[in-house]
C-alpha cells in the first residue's frame, strides 16, 4: 500500500469516527478541517463554507479569513455553487473574479459538499504554491465531503435558524 493510500484510509477512519461521535456539529467539523489540513503540508488555509440560503457563510476553518460571507457567483467559492462543480485553480492571478484572502495565495481548490444531491456547503483550500492541488486531493475531499454531509447540512440549518 502506498503512503498516500494509507494516509487516505487513516483519514477516512478518523473522519468516520468523528462523524459518529456525540460531539456537536461545529466541534466535529473543526476537528475534521484541522486533520485534513495537517495531512497536507502545501495547504496554507483550509475551511468549510456553509450554504445558508443564497449565501456561503464561513464555518469551521484553520485560521481567520477576510470573507465571512460570499454570494453565489462571487469568487471561486461562489462560482463553484453557481456552476454546480468543483473548482481547481492552478493560479488565482488568472481568475477575474478571485476574492483574495491573502496576498500570498496562489492556488485554490473548492469541493462541493452535497446532502441528498443538494449543495449544503463546500471545502475551500488555499495554497501559497502555484498548482498545489491534484485530482487526488479533489477526490479525497469529495470522499470526506460525502462522509460529513449530514453534519454540514445540520450546521448550515442551525445558521439559518439563528
Amino acid at each position: 500500500m502506498s503512503e498516500k493510500t494509507g494516509l487516505r484510509e487513516d483519514l477516512r477512519s478518523e473522519v468516520e469516527a468523528l462523524v459518529a461521535s456525540d460531539a456537536p456539529d461545529e466541534e466535529v467539523l473543526n476537528e475534521i478541517v484541522r486533520r485534513v489540513h495537517e495531512a497536507h503540508p502545501l495547504w496554507d488555509w483550509s475551511g468549510i463554507y456553509l450554504l445558508v440560503g443564497d449565501t456561503l457563510v464561513l464555518g469551521p476553518r484553520t485560521a481567520p479569513a477576510d470573507h465571512s460571507r460570499i454570494g453565489i457567483g462571487e469568487g471561486v467559492c461562489g462560482t463553484a455553487v453557481a456552476d454546480d462543480r468543483n473548482q481547481v485553480v492552478e493560479d488565482v492571478r488568472e481568475v477575474e473574479n478571485y476574492l483574495a484572502c491573502s496576498i500570498h495565495t496562489r492556488s485554490e481548490l473548492v469541493v462541493l459538499i452535497r446532502e441528498d444531491g443538494r449543495i449544503v456547503g463546500e471545502f475551500d483550500i488555499d495554497s501559497d504554491t502555484v498548482g498545489a492541488f491534484t485530482r487526488e486531493d479533489e477526490a479525497l475531499l469529495d470522499e470526506v465531503g460525502t462522509l460529513i454531509s449530514g453534519r454540514v447540512a445540520s450546521l448550515a440549518a442551525s445558521y439559518e435558524s439563528s
